[in-house]
């Protein structure tokens, strides 16, 4: 049965995340994935064909889009990112399957330099990066973030450095309250004030796209907590639904259901389902994810297990 998809979300295997978000969804399930892609493991050449006929199979099912993710920051795994693009640019043809020309790396970028950024744009073949904030203060997005104390991201120096090797910069917000705060109108309580102070700082920052992501929270636990108390409102969303058509246009309808505008120049797409929820409720899901364990899913969630 074909299963329609837009993009196939790649999991980067790692053992501990550099980082420990205050909001990280991973942290908040207990599901364990072993990691089948690793070379010194016996049946390695096994599990390494697994992988590429789940590659396959996305692509056979629509999915063009390769996110560079994960339950880790995806830098972490240089190694690993090396090997996928072997798979890509040299097995999938091979096999008669076009190659993913339209990937993306999902990161907070720490441990993101020069060389980094050749090697993504040259080696791995990304093209857009999607930075992920939570606010636009260094100091509070690292605090959020759980960064390293000698790794801390400067937000600024990485955008400079994406734009220079011509990445389609995303700026991905987690909308915090701190987020509002640092749009450089907190003195005010008008929502309407802020979207308008969040897009100047993305347009400072050279940002070609933004998300605006609404947080995940499922069940008692620490994450969940901090979510509760520190998330954006829901009456926040409200107002930026209504910024967002009054003062974009429409670009189109995203095969999952999001509109997409362009606001001050800035494609603009508001996403309050980044677990991929309410796949039933769309005409396409939005994403295919294949985990460390080598195997398909429809989603996040162990028991959107594919094959």
């Amino acid at each position: 049965m074909k299963r329609n998809a837009q993009s196939l979300s790649i999991c980067v295997p790692g053992k501990r995340c550099i980082n420990q978000c205050k909001f990280c969804v991973s942290c908040m399930h207990a599901d364990a994935y072993k990691n089948q892609m690793d070379e010194n493991l016996p049946f390695y050449d096994l599990y390494f064909e697994d992988y590429v006929k789940r590659m396959i199979f996305a692509k056979e099912n629509d999915a063009n889009i390769m996110m560079i993710t994960g339950d880790i920051e995806p830098l972490q795994n240089r190694h690993f990112l090396q090997t996928l693009a072997m798979i890509n640019k040299y097995v999938l043809p091979q096999r008669g399957c076009s190659a993913f020309n339209w990937i993306e790396i999902q990161t907070s970028a720490v441990g993101f330099d020069e060389g980094y950024a050749r090697f993504l744009r040259n080696t791995v073949g990304v093209s857009v990066l999607s930075l992920s904030l939570s606010s636009f203060d260094d100091e509070v997005n690292a605090q959020i973030v759980g960064m390293p104390k000698n790794m801390k991201v400067n937000i600024h120096e990485v955008c400079k450095t994406a734009k220079k090797y011509d990445f389609t910069l995303r700026l991905s917000l987690n909308m915090s309250q701190e987020m509002l705060k640092s749009s450089g109108e907190m003195h005010t309580n008008c929502y309407d004030t802020m979207i308008h102070g969040i897009f100047l700082q993305s347009k400072r920052l050279g940002a070609d796209q933004i998300t605006f992501r609404k947080f995940y929270a499922d069940g008692d636990n620490e994450q969940s907590r901090w979510i509760k108390e520190n998330a954006a409102p829901d009456g926040f969303f409200k107002v930026l639904h209504q910024y967002v058509k009054a003062e974009g246009r429409l670009i189109g309808t995203l095969p999952y259901g999001y509109n997409q505008y362009s606001v001050n120049g800035i494609s603009t797409v508001i996403d309050e389902d980044c677990m991929n929820e309410s796949k039933t409720e769309k005409e396409a899901s939005k994403y295919f994810v294949i985990r460390p364990d080598c195997k398909l899913y429809d989603g996040w969630n162990k028991e959107d297990i594919i094959f």
